[in-house]
Order: structure tokens, then sequence, then C-alpha cells
């Protein structure tokens, strides 16, 4: 594992991850049970022409309202978890294998086994995350590939998604490495990257 030192969305950043998949794509290539995804092949495509042009191609995503807002509300979000947990989170920049074949930029490393991933959610997604969790006990499959995903490129010994809404107590599940899944995850990764 490499850990980089650089500021997330720096241009340091965007070269270092460009044409590797990264754990917040992940589930492009794996579903949150761990089944392959549709969207290999157009993920694929993606990396290739990133790869092929240098990184220079046009993002026809550039943020909107709620990833604005989270970005905002992400300090908080990391500072209420440390007091809360009394643990010392460390921004990260970067993270690969050590072939550097794939990457992820977990939202901080804690202490000397843990990580973070945060998600702030408006008061409707927020909401329906409640009750979902009220039914099930667990978070919802559509962020295993990413927390999973975290789990394989950094190597930690665990990972706590942060669910936070300023005016609602945070909801906080702790995940460990599943070694199937980061079988089925590590074979769909090589063939994305094969394609």
């Amino acid at each position: 594992m490499i850990i980089y030192d650089c500021e997330q969305n720096s241009d340091k950043w965007h070269l270092l991850r460009g044409p590797i998949p990264t754990s917040s794509e992940f589930s492009r290539l794996i579903t949150g049970t761990g089944k392959p995804s549709d969207g290999l092949q157009a993920y694929a495509k993606q990396l290739a022409a990133i790869k092929y042009f240098k990184g220079k191609i046009e993002n026809n995503f550039h943020g909107n309202k709620y990833t604005q807002r989270g970005t905002e509300l992400e300090p908080l979000t990391v500072a209420d978890y440390q007091m809360s947990r009394q643990v010392t989170v460390t921004p990260v920049g970067f993270i690969t294998d050590d072939l550097k074949r794939w990457g992820t930029s977990t939202d901080g490393l804690v202490n000397d086994d843990g990580c973070i991933e945060v998600k702030n959610l408006i008061g409707e997604t927020f909401f329906d995350l409640m009750i979902y969790v009220k039914k099930h006990n667990k978070t919802p499959p559509g962020y295993i590939p990413q927390i999973q995903g975290e789990l394989f490129v950094s190597e930690r010994e665990w990972c706590d998604i942060i669910f936070y809404h300023p005016q609602a107590e945070p909801i906080i599940h702790r995940h460990y490495p599943d070694l199937v899944f980061h079988a089925a995850l590590k074979k769909q990764l090589m063939l994305c990257i094969a394609e």
C-alpha cells in the first residue's frame, strides 16, 4: 500500500487517481451483495479515455448542492466523530496498492488501524436511511462496494461509515474486511483493467 500526501480534489490528486479504478466507483464493478455489476465496460472505457488523453478529458460532473453541502459539513462531522469516539483522524490524500493498480480516497485514517467514510445526507435521505437501519439493522448495500473497497486498498482493520445530518444523532456502522467480497472485487478489478 502507498499513501500519497496531497489534498483531495487538487491537481496532484486528480493525476494520481486518473486512469485507475477507485473505491468511490467500485459499485460500477460490483454490487453491494458481491455480484458483478453491469457498469464494468462503461467504467473501463472511461478510465481508458482518461489514460489515452493523459487525464485531460471533460468531466461530466462538477458537483451539485448536495456534494457542496457534504464538503462543507465534513470537518464538523469528523470533529464530532473524533470527540465522541476519542480518536485521532488523520486526513489522507490518496492510497493505492503497491502496484498502483487501484486506489481510494478515504475520508480519514483513524489511529493506526481504522478509516472513515463520511456521508453528509440531506434530511429526506437521512430519514430514509433511519427507516432502513431500523428495519434491517445494517448499512444499505449501495454503500458496501465503497466501504469494502476502502478496506481492500487501505489494508485497514475496520472502516466506520458515518451518516450525518446536523439535526440528528449520527448513525455510525463499523465494517470489517469481507475477504469473500474482496476476492470478488479483485476479480472485477482485474477484468476492468484487462478491458
